[in-house]
């Protein structure tokens, strides 16, 4: 279909190598975790992401759950559904978004039906770590609704939310509860609090909260005066 070499390579290795090997490993009760990494939506490749939807029915529903790694990929309504589904009623632990492409139902780059079958996921009593990495939201509806998504999560204890920018960043800490996570990841967002009190209001605010990373930002003195 005119690929590349490089992303045939990606193709092969990246995306249908490991997505074997994740289904093997499901269907023998051996799986630990899932990655699935380097590939744009294509309609032939609905097949293959299809049977690994089947083969999350082989989740042990009662051991420590899966991981599950998206990374570098692109997901239209569809297969972002699927995905949800399962994670909210899998026994899967940690979901990592990483450095993704969201695609709407009309083929175009859009967040929102991305956003809304996320806060499906969250509603799963299973899942306690998510990552939402290099996924910038460009649009300030579709942050608010993620604010709102993530805020309806009862069992989520664990977030990293990096390099998605000061904006998205300052939306997070004024829109959601953090008060029962014990782990929360901020890095390498370039945020700036210009004088407000986020920083010691969080940490002041979230007694459970062990770990606070706060790396490649531009914080100063006063945000850590508690």
């Amino acid at each position: 279909k005119g690929f590349g070499v490089d992303a045939i390579t990606d193709l092969e290795y990246g995306f249908l190598g490991e997505l074997k090997e994740a289904v093997s490993q499901l269907e023998h009760g051996v799986c630990e975790s899932v990655t699935v990494r380097f590939v744009n939506h294509d309609e032939d490749l609905v097949p293959h992401w299809n049977a690994l939807f089947r083969s999350f029915r082989h989740i042990n529903p009662y051991g420590a759950g899966v991981v599950l790694y998206l990374q570098s990929i692109e997901l239209n309504e569809e297969v972002m559904r699927q995905v949800c589904y399962h994670v909210r009623h899998k026994n899967i632990r940690t979901v990592h978004f990483t450095n993704n492409e969201f695609i709407d139902m009309r083929g175009m780059r859009g967040m929102r039906g991305a956003i809304s079958e996320l806060g499906n996921a969250l509603k799963s009593p299973k899942l306690k770590c998510l990552t939402w990495s290099e996924n910038p939201i460009h649009n300030t509806e579709d942050m608010t609704l993620f604010t709102q998504v993530l805020s309806q999560s009862e069992a989520l204890d664990k977030l990293k939310f990096a390099r998605n920018g000061n904006a998205n960043t300052q939306a997070l800490l004024s829109g959601v509860d953090f008060s029962r996570y014990n782990v929360l990841d901020f890095g390498d967002n370039n945020l700036q609090t210009n004088g407000r009190t986020d920083i010691p209001d969080l940490i002041a605010a979230n007694p459970p909260l062990e770990k606070l990373y706060l790396y490649k930002n531009s914080l100063n003195d006063d945000d850590a005066v508690l």
